[in-house]
């Protein structure tokens, strides 16, 4: 059971040496066996978290039973390069009065877990911030347009003069459009009607020129028809990561404009987001914030069958790719 547990194990002396490690622990840890036997069980634990580790440990050897280390807290294990990721750990005490105090020591890597609870917060978060942005906008723009309305139509109602009644009217006319196109931009940004009007190329295109309107964000565009590839489910997926990628680099990139190609190509439908900006470390950022939109991106790709390739380095701009293997595409769901 030992060597064949799905989690990191390792066996503890009093004095904290490691004695043991399986499998699971030197492929999590980076050690080789070898290498970690014999030393002090400190040197899988970040610096910074040392000495309270180290109060743990004997807060644990006073009184040792069967029970999870450091519940509550923000645990975090060292990897043999110096990387951390965060761990749960629980504790097995055993031995002989021969062979002193040994606990074994189950290491948990949680790095998707905590992604995932970290992009399900955000999720929910960004749910309601959406939702209050729609109230404010319906509340203090389409309301304010038809409390407006109720009034010119009561003057209407009440005018006899037929010249100012005809430019009443060509007022309430001109209103009634405008309150339209409002509805019609907050209901698009909710899902792009350009989706099941026109097809994906051309709702991309819709997008990158609201880019450029907007927020003066220019985007090299190279799309071709892939529609007859996608089913809408998958469309809507692609639609939504492209958009999060093209919002990322307008705000992270700090270049000013990216391209954008849409392709189908050797069995996949490949989309491309790509910037010559200021680049990132995509693991660094995983690990410091939670990094929800690309955990959010590859969680879209992934329910479609797909994946996000993500590209980047400090200083040498920013790659994303999307591909979706073609075995799972060519329905029309939705």
């Amino acid at each position: 059971m030992f060597l064949a547990a799905p989690d990191g194990c390792l066996v503890v002396d009093e004095r904290g040496v490691i004695r043991d490690a399986n499998p699971k622990a030197v492929a999590l840890f980076g050690w080789s066996e070898e290498e970690l036997v014999g030393q002090s069980v400190d040197v899988l634990v970040p610096e910074a978290l040392r000495s309270r580790h180290g109060a743990h440990r004997a807060e644990f050897a006073q009184k040792p039973r069967d029970r999870p280390m450091g519940v509550g807290l923000d645990l975090r294990g060292r990897r043999k390069d110096g990387t951390t990721f965060p761990v749960e750990i629980s504790l097995s005490p055993w031995g002989t009065e021969e062979e002193g105090l040994r606990v074994i020591c189950a290491v948990r890597d949680v790095t998707d877990h905590r992604r995932l609870r970290n992009f399900s917060e955000g999720a929910l978060r960004a749910t309601e911030e959406e939702r209050q942005r729609i109230a404010r906008e319906l509340h203090d723009d389409t309301a304010q347009r038809l409390a407006t309305l109720i009034l010119r139509v009561r003057r209407l109602a009440n005018e006899d003069d037929a010249t100012v009644r005809s430019a009443l009217l060509e007022e309430v006319r001109a209103e009634i459009v405008e309150a339209a196109e409002e509805v019609k931009r907050i209901s698009r940004g909710l899902r792009p009607p350009e989706l099941e009007e026109v097809g994906l190329a051309l709702a991309l295109q819709a997008h990158v020129r609201l880019l450029r309107e907007r927020a003066g964000f220019t985007v090299d565009a190279e799309l071709e028809d892939v529609d007859p590839h996608l089913g809408m489910t998958a469309k809507l997926a692609l639609y939504r990561i492209v958009q999060e990628a093209l919002s990322n680099t307008r705000r992270h990139a700090g270049s000013g404009q990216a391209t954008l190609r849409l392709t189908a190509a050797d069995g996949c439908v490949v989309a491309e987001v790509a910037d010559s900006g200021l680049g990132f470390d995509p693991v660094a950022t995983l690990e410091r914030d939670g990094g929800l939109g690309l955990i959010g991106m590859r969680e879209r790709a992934t329910m479609v069958g797909g994946r996000v390739v993500v590209d980047s380095a400090p200083g040498r701009g920013t790659v994303v790719r999307v591909l979706i293997p073609i075995t799972n595409l060519g329905t029309n769901d939705g």
